[in-house]
């Protein structure tokens, strides 16, 4: 009798169990799958962006010449060329376009304009410059090496950068980051004649002007000397929070990039726009790898038979036998020819000057004008020279 009392109780624990279980997979299942569209969701609204990117780079936008817009006044010419972006399978191949203008809204800077604005101001100080001139010179590596990688990538395939662009670009995007590193301690030091100038403007209405301390004014020129010494010690005490500026430059650089306008089918369009359309023009290609992962997940959670279950229901939904058009493609809008892939040709035409130009440590002494140091020099000592015969 006990023993038949211990053998009921044992299978009633076995259905509970069973039971439990069951319910238990049931939820893996569901949040499996959950985890799964939002992981599909946001890789490849990542997509989007990248795709932007790349025909951002292709349009060679990007302020990446530091003596032309927005480092100073001089606007560059870039011509606006016609984008492919959606590329259909057919024979031959079409796609919608792109282009990018570049009009006051895509020519603007904040930071970049902040900074350009600053160092025309008549009381503009060499100090602050010393710290723009790091900044500036890390933007604009890094929008030119952005701008170099992304353009690389627009030559890929379009299916290849849907699929591995956000595995590609924040593997090369690392290698400059890295760089950026080495660049900053360069810059940290390279900068420093900075110290060595001084804003001789008296004119409020007028650019600030700037020249060199020398040896013939001790106190300015021992001032500079001690800037640059305790400079040398600053760098060593903040070495520790050396990768702050790369990462926030580098930040600049991405959030900026994505947030430029274009044109498509006579329409402003913007990052967000294009991962809308990616999700509707590519959408047989992420159900399918979201029907694979949910499939993999079932036969995982739920067993055998459910994974089975699984694979027929695709199947008629692919062959239309259960009407649903999750695998029916969306025709695209306003396709033509596919144009060129070259990046657009960018010109800044900025001026060298022809005026002869010395070394630092030569400004050091006589001054930023040979001559006019020169003649400063020949004059204090005919002025040292009185003074004694008298």
């Amino acid at each position: 009798m006990t023993d038949s009392n211990t053998t009921a109780i044992d299978e009633k624990k076995e259905e509970t169990t069973g039971s439990s279980d069951g319910f238990k997979n049931i939820g893996n299942f569901f949040t499996s799958v959950l985890s799964l569209i939002l992981f599909v969701f946001i890789y490849f609204s990542i997509s989007g962006l990248v795709l932007y990117g790349c025909k951002i780079g292709q349009a060679n936008i990007l302020p990446t010449d530091e003596k032309c817009f927005p480092y100073t006044n001089l606007k560059s010419d870039i011509d606006n060329i016609p984008i492919n972006i959606f590329t259909t399978f057919t024979d031959p191949q079409m796609s919608m376009k792109l282009n990018f203008p570049y009009n006051k809204y895509n020519s603007s800077n904040k930071i970049l304009d902040l900074f350009r604005s600053y160092k025309e101001e008549p009381k503009s100080n060499f100090l602050a410059n010393y710290f723009i001139s790091i900044i500036e010179s890390l933007l604009q590596f890094n929008y030119s090496s952005i701008n170099f990688i992304l353009n690389t990538m627009n030559g890929f395939p379009e299916m290849l950068v849907v699929l591995l662009g956000p595995i590609i670009l924040p593997f090369a995007l690392s290698f400059i980051f890295l760089f950026d590193h080495l660049y900053l301690i360069y810059l940290w030091f390279a900068n420093m004649d900075w110290f060595f100038k001084h804003n001789s403007n008296s004119n409020l209405s007028h650019k600030p002007v700037w020249d060199f301390v020398t040896i013939l004014e001790p106190i300015n020129y021992w001032c500079a000397i001690g800037l640059v010494i305790l400079f040398f010690i600053l760098f060593w005490v903040l070495l520790a929070a050396l990768p702050v500026l790369p990462f926030v430059t580098m930040s600049l650089c991405i959030f900026s990039g994505i947030n430029y306008m274009s044109i498509m089918n006579n329409k402003n369009t913007y990052c967000l726009t294009i991962i809308k359309e990616l999700f509707k023009y590519y959408k047989v290609t992420i159900m399918s790898i979201l029907s694979f992962f949910i499939v993999v997940a079932s036969f995982s959670n739920l067993g055998t038979i459910p994974g089975v279950f699984s694979i027929i229901t695709l199947v008629l939904i692919y062959w239309g036998i259960i009407s649903i058009s999750v695998f029916k493609s969306i025709a695209e809008d306003g396709v033509t020819p596919l144009s060129s892939y070259d990046q657009a040709k960018k010109v800044c035409n900025y001026i060298e000057s022809d005026k002869k130009t010395h070394g630092f440590l030569y400004n050091l002494l006589l001054g930023s004008d040979g001559q006019k140091g020169g003649g400063n020099l020949l004059k204090k000592l005919k002025k040292i020279s009185k003074e004694l015969s008298k």
